[in-house]
């Protein structure tokens, strides 16, 4: 799969541009300008796109304040870690 033209910040690495990301087998194989589109390879269009390691959705609601007795910070913080 090519990720095409997609804005890469990466602040591990400092990299931060417009760039072609190839994933191959769940894993990023290579990251640079116009990479070569392979035959049959999958492109998806990242024009005016973000790409970006590491976003998490954290938006949650316990039952807290009023139900800690149900489900406080650390309880549904621990249940979110496990899974769900």
């Amino acid at each position: 799969m090519l990720i095409r033209n997609g804005l890469v910040m990466d602040p591990a690495t400092g990299r931060q541009g417009q760039w072609d990301i190839r994933v191959e087998d769940g894993k990023i194989a290579a990251i640079g300008p116009n990479l070569a589109l392979r035959p049959g390879e999958e492109v998806i269009p990242a024009d005016n796109c973000i790409v970006a390691p590491g976003f998490v959705d954290i938006h949650v609601h316990f039952r807290d304040p009023g139900f800690t007795h149900k489900e406080d910070l650390s309880s549904g913080s621990r249940a979110a870690a496990a899974g769900g």
